[in-house]
């Protein structure tokens, strides 16, 4: 027996269980965009702590579930991180989320994209060539390394892959491991209205699926936990479901140190989101729109819309054009990496959530990181985040809204008054504590 081979084998007698973060659903998003979204961040935050903290020889591995082979490979954080700041993606020729499952539908319209992006299309085929030779020559195999007792942790969007929870349950059964699923929210099930139909299926064919098969499901809200535990309990299910808290700033440790300016107004209010129906974004054009007939467009600000174009807006982007964007008060700024977030962080007077149903809000506990006042939607699981710290209405309610905003906006004192308080009160969670919970919910203590 080799040195290498005897090494493997003593660890597999002596070390202790691991948890395994699955990260296809991850990779595979960056194939097809360079901006993430919060499906995307979350659990790069919660990956590169996680690294920084326990890898190497302590409780935290990396694994991918191939969409192409449908078996599972080891990989190490290098490629984790290489996918969030090199990404494919910024090479693709669509820039709407759904636009990659329209163009391989209407392929042989879409052919001569294929030579106007040749980069892009080489570079995904070479990795689609390289997951079948590892599975034609049995590199990398997980049943090297994987152990009995070990975790199996899927934190990103794994209903997306199809089959994804029977791959992932025959693994469960095949190493005698364990699953871990963080579900970020249950709007498809809350909300069906909010998202494409066939979002909405997947996503419930999804966790019936899913309940059966996990040891533990993690949610980010108590909201979103008394939810599913309420649907699960209405399908016949019974899940163990633990809550852990996200962390509140953007991981600066591993992005670029150098920031390029990016023609931010000289005064702006930030909405940080997806352009996405549930978002509420139409709420903020019709209350910039009166507070302009109200004050004049000289004295209201810009309205900065810091995020990519998702789904269901549509007539709500027709709108703007035909406006011109209010005349140039609305900026869309789609491909935003972490390095200008933070920029537009710094620089705007206040921030703006108006969202009809989230997981979380992590553009609120963002912006309160960041020192910067928030003007939110009443709704859970905003107040969770925010708490007393930042001010809310109603999101169905315009003339709400628009006095919360009007505030801060026309009142130098109360905004100042209320940054303060954020200032001497709010203490920002690390990602270090998140990663902690993640850990004791798994039931592993570093």
């Amino acid at each position: 027996m080799s040195e290498a081979a005897a090494g493997r084998a003593s660890e597999g007698r002596e070390r202790r269980p691991v948890i395994w973060f699955e990260v296809e659903d991850f990779l595979r998003y960056f194939d097809h965009f360079r901006t993430p979204t919060g499906l995307q961040r979350v659990p790069f935050e919660i990956y590169a702590e996680a690294d920084r903290l326990y890898g190497g020889n302590g409780p935290i591995r990396f694994c991918r579930l191939s969409l192409y082979t449908k078996q599972f490979r080891p990989i190490d954080f290098d490629t984790v991180r290489s996918a969030y700041l090199q990404p494919r993606g910024a090479h693709a020729p669509w820039t709407t989320i759904w636009a990659p499952a329209n163009f391989w539908a209407q392929l042989p319209k879409k052919l001569p994209l294929l030579v106007r992006f040749p980069r892009f299309f080489l570079s995904l085929s070479a990795s689609v060539a390289r997951d079948f030779a590892d599975m034609i020559l049995r590199r990398r195999r997980f049943d090297r390394f994987a152990r009995h007792g070990d975790i199996i942790a899927s934190l990103g969007a794994g209903w997306g892959i199809p089959g994804y929870m029977r791959y992932v349950a025959t693994a469960r059964r095949r190493y005698g491991i364990r699953l871990a699923l963080l579900v970020h929210d249950v709007i498809p099930i809350e909300h069906e209205s909010f998202v494409e139909r066939r979002h909405a299926v997947q996503f419930r064919k999804f966790l019936e699926d899913a309940m059966p098969a996990v040891d533990m499901v993690l949610t980010t809200s108590k909201h979103s936990r008394d939810a599913l535990i309420k649907w699960a309990a209405a399908g016949g299910f019974a899940p163990r479901v633990e809550v852990i808290t996200l962390g509140s700033g953007l991981n600066d440790h591993l992005t670029a140190k150098n920031e390029r300016p990016i023609g931010l107004p000289a005064r702006y209010v930030l909405f940080v989101s997806t352009l996405e129906f549930r978002k509420n974004h139409r709420l903020l054009v019709r209350v910039w729109r009166r507070l302009i007939e109200r004050h004049g467009a000289d004295a209201v600000p810009s309205l900065v819309f810091a995020g990519q174009t998702g789904w269901l807006i549509d007539d709500l982007l027709d709108e703007l054009k035909a406006s011109r964007y209010l005349n140039g008060k609305i900026v869309i700024l789609p491909g935003l990496a972490d390095s200008e977030l933070r920029q537009a962080y710094r620089s705007c007077l206040f921030t703006v959530f108006p969202s009809l149903c989230e997981g979380w809000g992590l553009p609120i506990a963002e912006s309160l990181t960041h020192g910067k006042f928030c003007v939110a939607s009443n709704r859970p699981t905003m107040p969770e985040v925010g708490g007393d710290l930042i001010d809310y209405f109603d999101p169905e309610d315009d003339g709400d809204a628009l006095a919360k905003i009007e505030r801060p906006l026309f009142d130098p004192a109360y905004l100042a008054a209320r940054e303060a308080r954020l200032r001497a009160e709010y203490r920002a969670r690390s990602w270090a504590a998140c990663v902690q919970d993640l850990l004791g919910a798994c039931g592993l203590r570093p």
